[in-house]
């Protein structure tokens, strides 16, 4: 198996920090030791601390886009592909991943201009959820839905055992290929 580039691990070693200890724990010298390089390492990739949050921010968003990729890739039934992508890729996010994302939330209450990626991405999700419904409002709601879900398990507030999380994620799917153009 072909060894992780050292920037994949460095920003593996961020979001592990995040989900283990929280964002104001998130240090340059912290991320080098949990990642087995030096602080010259990190600084190397990411030369400074707002470097590194931007890149968690476009592996964050790199990886959202490429499991809703596969989603579509994989829907063979041409409901509201790019809908139900989404609610399929939202569910799958993993610990790390939505650590990642708190990360991201707390730089971002200091930096507002550095959602600007996730800005554009918003208006991408927002057209093709329109575009693949019947009624844009109903793609619009679906998908403040799950970006709701996204935010809530992220920041651990959502109230909803397992088994009921599961049964949502199937209801919204259903929603989106019921409602799909």
């Amino acid at each position: 198996m072909a060894q992780k580039n050292k920037r994949a691990v460095i920003l593996e070693a961020a979001a592990s920090i995040v989900e283990q200890s929280g964002a104001a724990h998130l240090t340059i010298d912290a991320v080098a030791a949990a990642a087995g390089v030096s602080k010259g390492g990190v600084l190397y990739h990411f030369p400074s601390k707002q470097a590194l949050l931007e890149g968690m921010l476009e592996s964050f968003l790199a990886q959202i886009a490429n499991r809703t990729k596969a989603y579509r890739d994989a829907d063979s039934s041409g409901k509201n592909v790019a809908l139900t992508a989404r609610i399929n890729e939202q569910y799958e996010q993993s610990p790390a991943q939505k650590a990642m994302g708190r990360a991201i939330l707390a730089a971002a209450a200091e930096d507002p201009e550095m959602l600007t990626p996730a800005r554009e991405e918003s208006l991408v999700a927002f057209k093709e959820a329109a575009a693949g419904s019947a009624h844009a409002e109903m793609g619009w709601v679906l998908l403040l839905a799950v970006e709701g879900l996204r935010l809530l398990e992220m920041l651990k507030l959502l109230p909803l055992s397992r088994g009921e999380r599961h049964r949502l994620h199937l209801e919204l799917l259903e929603l989106a290929r019921l409602y799909s153009a």
